[in-house]
């Protein structure tokens, strides 16, 4: 008997070895993990629509459901079309491609899930088109009748577990469609935290729509660094914050370059591009240094970029401090609210494995190391701190001149006294 159950375990195991694939799937979309999702569970849930299958049967996104068979509608329209054959055909043979894209078994059938494909695809296209093109709108459209609608949709369509392949994307748009498909992103680029200003080209391997936000945004800056020396993180000594260094003589600028992670540390000065903060920076931030989460190799820009600014804000003063030099835009409210952002930001962060600003990092601690420099920021702490430290610092000094000034006049006049009596 115990032979005919290790005959059989035999045979499973050994089928499970034969149906293993030769190589790994790469999925390029995860459910974000635990120790992410815990600091804030609602930024990383889609708002008013499902895209993809990980959200895809939630009872508060369903009514989206009904717009996205509308704007299929809208699609065959505009692509002179009656029938979605043409769509189906299409995306059919890239149905096994784009199920092995998500890192976990998705249950559902084959037409369950390439009809998803169509009417998340279709959507997108036709929001995106419309968007841009207000006369293709229907009048009575409410999506287009309510300014936080659209807004909602946007914030969707940013968040890391709300992605479907961008290759299903790309063949519904060239279906009868001539134009460049880096035409319909543009919407997405303009998110009032890091605008572009010219229409970039949408890179050949990008994964979904927020990997291509992400990789447009860290281009420019990953070309710069790909010609620099990054250091291991490991060898690295964190800065101090924003009024520490202020103390320690560093002074700060807003840049005037074009890439939002450009930071430099030249003259004595901290450079660093405005970063505007509103309502939406928390939820784009976190969905994009999730997705560089999963990234395998490369620079984590995003993450990179929200650890050094953890470092730099330890406190609302920090926030103030930046804000006056207009390097932080808060339309938030108060300074509060943005160092409590920054701080929740930088938490359970896994920074590049060649840090992006280690080297920014080194040269502004070896200027806080100089003995000259460090007894500058206990001199500004202790006794510059407050206009009554600084009065009371004048006021000690000039008594301490004027007690100078009146004992040497009390030997200067002693001295001919004392020859006149010789």
């Amino acid at each position: 008997m115990s032979e005919t159950r290790a005959a059989s375990v035999t045979v499973k195991i050994d089928n499970m070895l034969e149906n293993l694939s030769s190589a790994p799937p790469m999925p390029s979309m995860f459910r974000v993990g635990d120790h992410l999702r815990s600091i804030n569970p609602k930024a990383y849930d889609p708002q008013i629509i499902a895209v993809g299958p990980f959200h895809h049967s939630k009872p508060n996104l369903q009514k989206m459901e009904q717009h996205k068979v509308r704007y299929l509608k809208l699609f065959l329209q505009r692509i002179n079309e009656t029938s979605v054959e043409r769509c189906v055909t299409a995306i059919l043979p890239l149905e096994d491609r784009a199920r092995k894209c998500y890192a976990e078994d998705i249950q559902l059938d084959e037409g369950e899930f390439v009809e998803m494909l169509i009417l998340d695809g279709c959507f997108i296209i036709e929001f995106l088109y419309m968007f841009q093109h207000e006369e293709r709108r229907d009048e009575g459209d409410p999506i287009f009748q309510y300014g936080y609608i659209q807004s909602q949709l946007l914030h969707d369509l940013m968040v890391f577990e709300n992605q479907i392949p961008f290759f299903i994307i790309d063949r519904l748009f060239r279906i009868n469609n001539e134009d460049k498909v880096n035409s319909l992103i543009w919407p997405l680029l303009q998110n009032g935290i890091f605008p572009v200003q010219d229409l970039p080209e949408v890179p050949s391997n990008s994964h979904h729509l927020l990997g291509i936000v992400h990789d447009i945004q860290c281009s420019s800056f990953a070309m710069i660094l790909s010609q620099m020396d990054s250091g291991n993180p490991d060898k690295m000594v964190n800065i101090n914050s924003a009024v520490e260094l202020k103390e320690a003589g560093i002074s700060f600028k807003k840049s005037e370059g074009n890439s939002f992670f450009g930071i430099e540390f030249k003259n004595k000065a901290m450079i660093i591009p405005k970063w505007e903060i509103s309502d939406s920076t928390e939820s784009l931030f976190r969905n994009l240094i999730a997705y560089e989460n999963y990234l395998t190799g490369g620079q984590k820009c995003v993450t990179d970029y929200v650890f050094f600014m953890h470092c730099l804000v330890h406190s609302p003063e920090d926030a103030k401090l930046l804000r006056r030099y207009g390097i932080i835009s808060n339309f938030l409210g108060s300074d509060e609210m943005v160092y409590n952002l920054i701080n929740q930001l930088g938490k359970n962060s896994i920074i590049s494995d060649k840090f992006s600003y280690f080297n920014t990092f080194n040269f502004v601690n070896h200027h806080c190391g100089h003995k000259r420099n460090r007894w500058m920021a206990i001199l500004r702490r202790k006794y510059f701190n407050t206009p009554w430290a600084l009065i009371s610092v004048f006021a000690a000094i000039a008594l301490l001149v004027l007690t100078i000034i009146q004992a040497t006049f009390a030997i200067l006049s002693y001295r001919p006294d004392h020859k006149n009596e010789s």
